[in-house]
C-alpha cells in the first residue's frame, strides 16, 4: 500500500507539473500577443492622435495590465498572469475599435460601394431587358450614375452612397411600373397551356427577383417583415408543387399552383412597402 500510494502521488505531482507547464506555454503566447500591440506604434499614435478619451483610456489600462501580466509571469503565478494578460488584450482591442484604421475604413467604404454598384448596374440590366425605362428617366439614372462614380473616384464614399440609393429607388420604381404594363399584361397570348405555364412561371420569378430589392430599399417594419418572410415561403412551395405538377402533365393543375405562388408574391411586395398592381390575366 505504501508503494502503490507514492506511485499515486508521483503521477498526481507528474500531472501536475504537465498542467503547469502546458499553462506557462498559454501564458507566455498571451503575453507576447499583447506586447506586440503595445509595441505597435503607428497604431499607439493614431489613437494618441484622435483625442478619443476612452481609446486612450484603454490603451493606459492595456500596457498596465501588460507590465502586471509579466510580473506575474515571473513570479510563476501563472494563473493570475494568465487573468492579466486576457485584461490587457481586451483593453487593447478596445482601444484599437475605438479608432479604427484609416486605411482599413477607406477599403471597406470602397467594397460597399463596389457592391452597390454591380447591384445597381444588374438592376439597371433588369430593367432594360423589361423594355423599362423613358428617356427622362433614363437621363435621370445616368445622371446619377455619373455622379456616384466621380464621387468614389475622389473617395467621397457617403456621397457616392446616396447618390446610388437614389438610383436603387427610381430603378425600383420603374421596375414596380414594368411589373404593371408588361409582365402583367400580355400581347401576345399564349398557345397552348404549356406555353402559359411557361409565361406564368417567369412572372413569378420576376417578383421573386424584384423582392430582395423592396426588402432591402423600403426597409419595412419588422413585424411586416415576418409577414414578407411567411408569403414568400408559401409562394416556394407553391411554385415547386406547379412545377411537379407540370412534370407529371398536370398543366391546369400547375398553372393554379404557379398563379398562386405570384399573387403570395405580389402580398409580400405590398407588406413590404411596395404598391403591386393587380394581374390582367386570369386570377389566381
Amino acid at each position: 500500500m505504501p508503494a502503490a500510494g507514492a506511485l499515486l502521488a508521483a503521477l498526481l505531482a507528474g500531472a501536475a507539473q504537465g498542467h503547469d507547464e502546458g499553462l506557462r506555454t498559454q501564458v507566455e503566447q498571451k503575453i507576447r500577443l499583447s506586447a506586440t500591440l503595445v509595441g505597435d506604434r503607428a497604431t499607439a499614435q493614431r489613437i494618441a492622435a484622435s483625442g478619443h478619451v476612452q481609446a486612450l483610456a484603454h490603451l493606459d489600462e492595456g500596457r498596465v495590465h501588460q507590465s502586471h501580466a509579466e510580473d506575474l509571469l515571473a513570479r510563476g503565478d501563472y494563473a493570475g498572469a494568465r487573468q492579466a494578460a486576457d485584461e490587457a488584450l481586451r483593453h487593447l482591442g478596445m482601444a484599437r475599435r475605438l479608432v479604427p484604421d484609416g486605411t482599413l475604413k477607406l477599403a471597406a467604404a470602397r467594397a460597399r460601394h463596389e457592391q452597390q454598384l454591380a447591384s445597381v448596374e444588374r438592376l439597371v440590366d433588369a430593367w432594360r431587358a423589361r423594355g423599362g425605362g423613358d428617356g427622362q428617366s433614363l437621363t435621370d439614372l445616368a445622371g446619377l450614375l455619373g455622379q456616384a462614380r466621380a464621387a468614389a473616384q475622389e473617395q467621397r464614399w457617403d456621397e457616392a452612397q446616396q447618390r446610388l440609393a437614389q438610383a436603387e429607388r427610381l430603378l425600383l420604381e420603374g421596375l414596380s411600373r414594368t411589373l404593371g404594363s408588361t409582365t402583367l399584361d400580355y400581347t401576345l397570348r399564349p398557345a397552348t397551356p404549356a406555353e402559359e405555364f411557361q409565361q406564368e412561371l417567369a412572372r413569378q420569378r420576376g417578383f421573386a427577383e424584384l423582392l430582395p430589392l423592396a426588402l432591402r430599399d423600403l426597409r419595412p417594419r419588422p413585424e411586416a417583415v415576418t409577414l414578407v418572410e411567411r408569403y414568400s415561403e408559401t409562394s416556394q412551395t407553391l411554385r415547386s408543387q406547379a412545377l411537379q405538377r407540370f412534370e407529371q402533365g398536370a398543366t391546369e393543375e400547375a398553372l393554379v399552383h404557379i398563379r398562386s405562388a405570384t399573387l403570395y408574391l405580389q402580398r409580400a411586395l405590398q407588406a413590404a412597402g411596395l404598391v403591386v398592381p393587380p394581374p390582367n390575366g386570369n386570377p389566381p
